[in-house]
């Protein structure tokens, strides 16, 4: 059987240049160095290539991270704004609370004054008009006649602290206000009330009749008696 002998093509490159006189000169690669620059050349062929790739997939991911950037400043901008607006809601809550409390502490303040103000006996301790004069001798007291009809109240807010017998008017009621002072009402009438009521400014005592109508109000501060004109309002 006849065997075919085997070739293997070898290709060479040729370099031709010309000299200055006119004349060529032919420069012949070798196959062996046509193979390492053609290798080369595939190298750096898929190395740009490669590159090529790895920075558009960098550069897809830095663009997608920039877009996920801007969705979280977005979402950020979004919370901090309605943050800001229950910050002032909460604001507003603060202040209209504030102003309630102020405006409770100033009405408790003012209520707190004016019953100070009611429980010191300064009032008129008859509900109309009548004569007045002041007795001389022994303890302070003013002597009131009114006519029927008038009742006598109590010139303060305070507590009964004792309904009894009076040697000389027929009865007598004393008030405690809490405050050191205490209001003693003289009258020939019945009394109203009982021995431990509470009563508040202008509470009728007495009603003042035909065979009542003098009053002997007197005033104790501290457990002694002073002067009344020194604190009862006579125009009230």
């Amino acid at each position: 059987m006849e065997q075919q002998s085997k070739r293997r093509n070898r290709f060479a490159l040729l370099l031709v240049t010309e000299k200055n006189d006119g004349t060529m000169k032919q420069h012949t690669i070798s196959p062996a160095l046509v193979e390492v620059a053609v290798a080369v050349l595939f190298m750096i062929a898929v190395v740009v290539i490669c590159k090529f790739i790895y920075d558009g997939i960098t550069l897809k991911e830095a663009r997608q991270e920039i877009v996920n950037q801007i969705i979280t400043i977005n979402n950020l901008t979004d919370e901090n704004e309605a943050l800001s607006v229950e910050n002032s809601t909460l604001s507003n809550k603060v202040t209209v609370l504030s102003e309630a409390v102020s405006m409770k502490v100033a009405t408790e303040d003012a209520i707190s004054q004016e019953m100070v103000e009611n429980a010191i006996p300064k009032g008129f301790p008859l509900s109309g008009s009548a004569t007045m004069e002041e007795v001389e001798e022994g303890d302070p007291m003013l002597i009131f006649t009114a006519m029927q009809g008038v009742n006598v109240v109590t010139s303060g807010t305070g507590t009964v602290v004792s309904v009894s017998a009076d040697e000389q008017y027929g009865n007598r009621i004393i008030i405690d206000h809490g405050n050191g002072y205490q209001s003693i009402y003289r009258n020939g009438g019945t009394a109203l009330v009982k021995n431990g009521e509470e009563l508040g400014k202008g509470y009728i005592l007495f009603s003042i009749g035909e065979e009542n109508q003098e009053l002997g109000y007197q005033i104790m501060k501290d457990d002694e008696y002073i002067d009344p004109m020194l604190v009862v309002d006579i125009n009230g």
